[in-house]
C-alpha cells in the first residue's frame, strides 16, 4: 500500500467514524490513550467504555478512571486453568473461572460487582485437574454465561448458564470430540465458539436454538477458524484466520458466508478478529508473526467503508497521543457503542494493558447523521423498556426516562 492511499484509508475512517458519533477531532475531544500497567491483560469494557475487566498473571481485575485497577480474586488463564474476562454491557457483571471453596473445583463463574462477589455456576458432570468448567463469554444483557464444561478428562463441550442456573450442555456434531463456547449475543439466544474436527482442527461454529452451524469460507466452503464474537443480534461473527483463507481474519454471516477482511500486513504473519460493535459494523483483530508473541504484532480497526486500518496509525489520525516506541498489538474488546477498544499494547520491551477510547462522541446521534433531532427520538422510543446498547445512553440495562433526559439534553446539531 502506497502512503497516499493508506492516509486516504485513515481519513476516511476518520469521516466514517465522525458521521457514527465517533468524531475524530483536535484537542481534548480527540480522545485517550490509557496505559493501565505492566503484564496486564485487557480484554473487554462495558458498553460505554468505562469499566475495563482483564486478568494479570493470577487473577481477575476490573479499572475504571476513578479506581484505577482492582484484584478481584478468581483464577486467570496465568493460574493454570481457562477462561477470559468479559463484562456485561451495564458493567454490573463479569464472567471468569473462580475455585468454589465448595466443590474444590475451578467453575465457570460471574462476579457481581454490586456485592463484590463471585458466584460459581458448576460444571456439566467431570473434570480435568481442578477445573470442571470455565467461563469465556457473557450476554449484553449479562443474563447468560457460556464457556467450557469438562464431560470427561480430556473431553469437553461449550456450556451456557442463564439467569445463574446450571448450565446446560451444548454438545458436540463430532462424536468425542470436544467445543467451547467464546461469546453470545445480546440475550444468550445465539452461541459462537469452536468445534474440534476429527483432525482436531478448531473449526468455527455457531449455536442458535439448539441448532450448530459450522463456519466455512464463501466461494470454498473451507473450514474457518474458531469464532471470538458476534454482533447484538448474533447475526455476524467474527474470527481467527487458517491456512485455507490465508490466515486472515474474517467475519460470517449466514448470508453472506465467510469473508476475509484482508490480508496480512508482514508474509507469514496469521491474522484475528475478535470482537465487533453491537452492529457489526466496527471489528477490531490484529495480525502477528508466527511463530512468535503475538504482541510483537499489530492491532488493526475495520469497517465496510475504510477496510483494514492499523490501529496505532488510527489512534494518531483521531489526534490520540500515542508514546513513543508504543504499539496497540494486541486489542481483545471493543465496547458495544464502537468508541472503546481495550487489549494489550507492546511498550519497548514491556505488554501493557490499554484503553483506547476514541472522542467528540455524540452518543444521542443513536442514526449517526451528525444531529440529534426527531429521527434519534424516534429509534429511542421504539427501544423504550429493551436493553438496547445504542439507545441506552447511560448504561443502566434499560432504555428509559434518563436516556430520554440525555438525548433531549443533547438535542441539535452534534
Amino acid at each position: 500500500m502506497t502512503l497516499e492511499s493508506a492516509s486516504s484509508r485513515l481519513a476516511s475512517l476518520a469521516i466514517l467514524l465522525g458521521s457514527s458519533g465517533l468524531a475524530f477531532a483536535g484537542g481534548g475531544s480527540s480522545g485517550s490513550l490509557v496505559l493501565l500497567g505492566p503484564n496486564l491483560t485487557a480484554s473487554d469494557c462495558s458498553a460505554n467504555g468505562e469499566v475495563v475487566v482483564g486478568t494479570d498473571a493470577a487473577q481477575y481485575w476490573y479499572w475504571t478512571e476513578e479506581d484505577g485497577v482492582v484484584l478481584v480474586g478468581g483464577t486467570s488463564a496465568g493460574g493454570g486453568v481457562g477462561g477470559q474476562a468479559k463484562i456485561s454491557n451495564d458493567g454490573s457483571q463479569m464472567v471468569g473461572t473462580f475455585l468454589n471453596p465448595a466443590s474444590g473445583l475451578h467453575e465457570m463463574s460471574v462476579y457481581d460487582f454490586k456485592s463484590s462477589t463471585w458466584i460459581p455456576l458448576g460444571g456439566i458432570g467431570s473434570s480435568s485437574g481442578t477445573e470442571t468448567s470455565s467461563g469465556w463469554g457473557i450476554s449484553g444483557d449479562g443474563s447468560t454465561a457460556v464457556g467450557l464444561g469438562w464431560v470427561s478428562a480430556g473431553s469437553a463441550h461449550a456450556i451456557a448458564s442463564t439467569n445463574l442456573a446450571p448450565p446446560i450442555d451444548l454438545g458436540t456434531s463430532v462424536p468425542g470430540r470436544s467445543t467451547r463456547a467464546n461469546g453470545c449475543d445480546e440475550d444468550g439466544s445465539v452461541v459462537v465458539g469452536w468445534q474440534d474436527a476429527q483432525t482436531g482442527f478448531r473449526q468455527g461454529a455457531r449455536w442458535s436454538g439448539g441448532t450448530q452451524t459450522l463456519i466455512t469460507l464463501a466461494g470454498s466452503g473451507a473450514m474457518l477458524g474458531e469464532a471470538s464474537s458476534c454482533s447484538a443480534d448474533g447475526t455476524w461473527v467474527v474470527g481467527n484466520g487458517v491456512s485455507s483463507n490465508g490466515f486472515n481474519a474474517w467475519r460470517w454471516s449466514a448470508a453472506t458466508g465467510g469473508v476475509n477482511l484482508g490480508t496480512p500486513p508482514t508474509t507469514g504473519w496469521r491474522g484475528a478478529a475478535v470482537d465487533l460493535s453491537a452492529d457489526g459494523g466496527v471489528i477490531v483483530g490484529y495480525y502477528r508473526p508466527f511463530p512468535g508473541p503475538a504482541t510483537f504484532g499489530r492491532g488493526f480497526l475495520w469497517t465496510e467503508k475504510t477496510g483494514k486500518v492499523d490501529l496505532t496509525d488510527a489512534a494518531v489520525a483521531a489526534g490520540i497521543k500515542v508514546p513513543s516506541g508504543t504499539i496497540l498489538a494486541l486489542p481483545l474488546g471493543i465496547s458495544a457503542d464502537g468508541r472503546t477498544i481495550v487489549g494489550i499494547a507492546r511498550s519497548g520491551n514491556l505488554s501493557v494493558g490499554f484503553r483506547l477510547q476514541f472522542g467528540g462522541a455524540c452518543p444521542a446521534d443513536l442514526n449517526g447523521d451528525g444531529v440529534v433531532n426527531g429521527a434519534d427520538l424516534a429509534l429511542l422510543l421504539g427501544a423504550w423498556g429493551t436493553a438496547d446498547p445504542i439507545a441506552d445512553l447511560d448504561g443502566s440495562g434499560v432504555v428509559d426516562g434518563a436516556d430520554l433526559a440525555s438525548l433531549l439534553g443533547a438535542w441539535g446539531v452534534c
